[in-house]
């Protein structure tokens, strides 16, 4: 039996011996697999910033890590862009998405393409099922996915008619701050009740209004001197000028569920900021100017927060990502700015009572901050130059992005809105939960505007600046805003009418428009 067994077992191994020489015959004259290697080596391109100087240095780490894991090199463009200079100065930039408008009209902003923005279905292995979803990606090794983005953003904001033209990077959003221990006061509540003022976050414009001028002019800190209501940005080119607050409040009373036009008719490009929703609005501000510091009319955004953090105001209405300015040793709530009882039908030219308050979300800056990649690239610098715009939108090079002090940004994407306070030493009296889901139900609205975005709206919004500036002057609202519609209508007239009713259209996104723009002056 021994015998046997060797002899069995020296056959064998007689046997493998053959078949692994002839499988080492053939692996040899097969190619070796050698590991893959940097995707972009000796591509070279150049970072920059429209009026994004602070997220531009944020992006130093980021782009670097790009770099090292592309084999491209990536050199920044210290010197803000202009819409002369970004073709020649960038291939990949930032920019505010009020500047979209300029950049589509002069070419300057590829198309991108659907296939990067949207991730190819996955293959699931046989048994693989129940296994762990892998962790997000963050380069463009995996398509980046759109559909992560919050609607407003992936929807809106990044969109230019049909075309996304930029990745999303961070929001901009009015929410308002207010005193906690003052609106917890049983004392200023029971005063409140009598003059049948509801004391608490309130739900509507008069609720806002009326709340604000209770709080002017009482003691309500106990330091023995009259205080007031509340502050915002008021002076006409501030940074948050008194623009934003006014085009919250009309969008709340002008734009209408049914309706996608709001600040110009979307059929015939004639300004509406003269109609009666904008009138109503421009009355509503001046009462809540009324209820502030003698000298709001003056104030930036910097002078308000500071009137809130020194106790002067109570309430503030600011950008919800500023956030760690508002901290002045008393705990602060946050809620998002009321909705109206009534919305303006502008067909019918009447006014309705909704069921419930009307709240659209107005995001600013034309809709936050985006990255681009410039038009006109070929061959492998355009690859390169989508896959870092990919990179540099990608969650964790957002969320990096947006814990630099110098460029808060609110999030752009579901998943980010449940890690609250991007830096809460920073916030270290705001209610962290409060503004978590404050901002969570701001930008996750059922509709959402974009502040103007078009060729003309920074000339635009300093027409509506000055119009407000009149109008705390003691100028009507109706002949302040009537002399500002004056000088929309010539601008657009200069520009050419179907060339801009174009472009309102794609900014809207909603409504039929060609592909390409009327010829210029058309």
């Amino acid at each position: 039996m021994s015998m046997v067994r060797g002899a069995r077992h020296r056959g064998w191994m007689g046997f493998l011996a053959v078949a692994l020489a002839g499988i080492a015959g053939c692996s040899s004259s097969a190619p070796e697999e050698k590991p893959a290697g940097p995707r972009f080596p000796g591509v070279s391109l150049r970072l920059g910033a429209f009026d994004c100087a602070e997220i531009l240095a944020g992006a130093a780490s980021v782009h670097g890590e790009w770099a090292a894991s592309r084999g491209g090199q990536v050199s920044l463009v210290e010197a803000p862009l202009t819409l002369e200079t970004v073709s020649q100065a960038a291939d990949v930039f930032f920019f505010p998405g009020e500047r979209m408008g300029e950049l589509v009209d002069l070419g300057r902003l590829e198309v991108l393409p659907n296939e990067i923005l949207y991730p190819r279905p996955r293959q699931v292995e046989p048994g693989a099922e129940d296994q762990p979803p892998a962790r997000e990606s963050t380069t463009a090794e995996e398509p980046f996915n759109l559909h992560d983005v919050l609607p407003a953003f992936g929807d809106v904001a990044c969109r230019y008619g049909s075309g996304c033209v930029a990745l999303p990077v961070g929001g901009s959003a009015l929410v308002l701050a207010y005193r906690r221990d003052v609106l917890e006061s049983k004392q200023l509540a029971a005063a409140a009740a009598a003059a049948k003022v509801r004391f608490e976050p309130p739900r509507t414009l008069d609720e806002l209004v009326a709340l604000a001028r209770f709080l002017n002019g009482r003691d309500w800190d106990g330091d023995g001197k009259p205080d007031h209501g509340i502050a915002f940005a008021a002076a006409p080119g501030a940074a948050n000028s008194a623009s934003n607050v006014y085009l919250s409040i009309a969008a709340a009373l002008g734009q209408h569920p049914d309706h996608f036009s709001f600040l110009y008719d979307g059929e015939t490009m004639a300004p509406r900021i003269d109609a009666p929703p904008f009138v109503e609005a421009m009355g509503a501000l001046l009462r809540l100017g009324a209820a502030g510091p003698d000298s709001m009319a003056k104030f930036n955004a910097a002078a308000a927060r500071k009137a809130f953090r020194d106790g002067q105001v109570a309430l503030l209405i600011d950008r919800a990502e500023r956030v760690g300015q508002w901290s002045g040793g008393k705990p602060v709530g946050v809620s998002a700015l009321p909705g109206s009882s009534k919305v303006y039908e502008p067909l019918e030219k009447k006014w309705e009572t909704p069921a419930r308050p009307n709240a659209p979300t107005l995001l600013l800056k034309g809709g936050g901050w985006l990255v681009g990649v410039a038009a006109g690239l070929a061959g492998p610098k355009r690859e390169a130059a989508l896959d870092l715009a990919l990179y540099l939108a990608g969650l964790e090079s957002v969320n990096r992005l947006r814990t630099e002090r110098g460029s808060p940004m609110l999030p752009v994407r579901a998943v980010q809105l449940g890690q609250g306070l991007p830096d809460p030493t920073q916030a270290p009296d705001v209610d962290a939960r409060l503004w978590m889901d404050t901002v969570g139900r701001v930008l996750q609205a059922d509709r959402v505007v974009l502040s103007p975005r078009l060729p003309g709206s920074s000339d635009d919004l300093a027409d509506l600046d000055q119009a407000i500036a009149a109008a705390l002057a003691g100028t009507s609202p109706e002949s302040a805003l009537k002399q500002a519609a004056a000088r929309w209508a010539e601008r657009t007239a200069k520009f050419g009418p179907k060339r801009r009713l174009w472009h309102y259209r794609r900014s809207l996104g909603k409504l039929a428009t060609d592909p390409s723009p009327p010829p210029k002056g058309a």
